[in-house]
C-alpha cells in the first residue's frame, strides 16, 4: 500500500467512525440528538482529524484551518454536538485530497514514512495526477541541493529555494552550467505547480522532470 492508498485508508477509517457514533447518538440531521456524542469520541476523531488534514492538504488549506478553529474555541469537547460539522470538514478535505488538489509539500518530503519520495511522485503521476507530482518533485529537488550544499561544503545561502541553491551549487563547481539551467527549468515547472498556473506545463513535462531528478539524485546524491 503505498502513501497515497494508506492517507486515504485513514480517512475512511475515521469517516466510518465519525458516521457510526453519529448514528448511534440519533441524530436527526438538523439540531436534534437523542443523546449528546460522548466528548472523548468527539475529541479523539477530532485530534486525528486534525493531524491528517494537516499532512495531506496542508495547515493553510480551508479545511485545515476550519477544523482548528473548532478545535482551539472548544479545547474541552464540550461542544461535541459539532460532530456533523467536523465530519463534513473530513469529508471535503478527503475528496480534495482524492482529486489531487491539496498536498503539504513540505510535510511530506520531511516525513519519515514515505521511503522513496520519488516513487511517491513517480506514483502521483502514474495515477494521473502529474500537477502534484511536478510540486513534489519540486520539493524532492529542493531537499537534495539543500543535502548537497551540506555533503560538499557549499554555504546555504538565506533563502534555502532551488534558484538559490542552484546558484551557490553551479558557483562552487559542484555541476556544470549545463545542469544549473535544467535545474532553472524545472523550478520554473514546480512554482508554476504550487501557483497554480498549471497552463504553463504539460504532463510530458512532468514525465521528463521525474527521469531527470531520478538520474540527478543517482548522480549526486550519496
Amino acid at each position: 500500500m503505498d502513501l497515497r492508498e494508506r492517507i486515504l485508508a485513514e480517512f475512511r477509517e475515521l469517516l466510518e467512525q465519525s458516521t457510526r457514533i453519529i448514528q448511534s447518538c440519533g441524530w436527526d440531521g438538523t439540531i436534534r440528538w437523542q443523546k449528546t456524542p460522548p466528548r472523548d469520541d468527539y475529541i479523539r476523531i477530532r485530534t486525528r482529524s486534525l493531524n491528517l488534514i494537516g499532512k495531506s492538504c496542508g495547515k493553510e488549506s480551508d479545511h485545515f484551518k476550519a477544523l482548528l478553529r473548532m478545535s482551539t474555541e472548544d479545547h474541552s469537547g464540550e461542544k461535541s454536538y459539532l460532530f456533523p460539522q467536523c465530519k463534513g470538514i473530513l469529508e471535503a478535505a478527503r475528496d480534495d485530497f482524492e482529486r489531487g488538489l491539496l498536498v503539504d509539500l513540505k510535510a511530506l518530503v520531511e516525513a519519515e514514512v514515505l521511503g522513496d519520495i520519488l516513487e511517491q511522485a513517480e506514483s502521483l503521476f502514474g495515477r494521473g495526477y502529474y500537477k502534484p507530482a511536478a510540486s513534489l518533485a519540486g520539493a524532492i529537488l529542493e531537499d537534495a541541493l539543500r543535502k548537497l550544499c551540506v555533503q560538499k561544503g557549499v554555504a546555504q545561502p538565506t533563502s534555502t529555494k532551488i534558484d538559490s541553491l542552484n546558484s551557490e551549487l553551479a558557483k562552487a563547481g559542484v555541476y556544470e552550467k549545463l545542469i544549473q539551467k535544467r535545474i532553472t527549468a524545472l523550478a520554473d515547472i514546480r512554482n508554476n505547480a504550487d501557483h497554480g498556473h498549471f497552463d504553463k506545463f504539460k504532463l510530458e513535462d512532468v514525465e521528463d522532470m521525474l527521469k531527470w531528478i531520478r538520474r540527478f539524485l543517482a548522480d549526486y546524491s550519496k
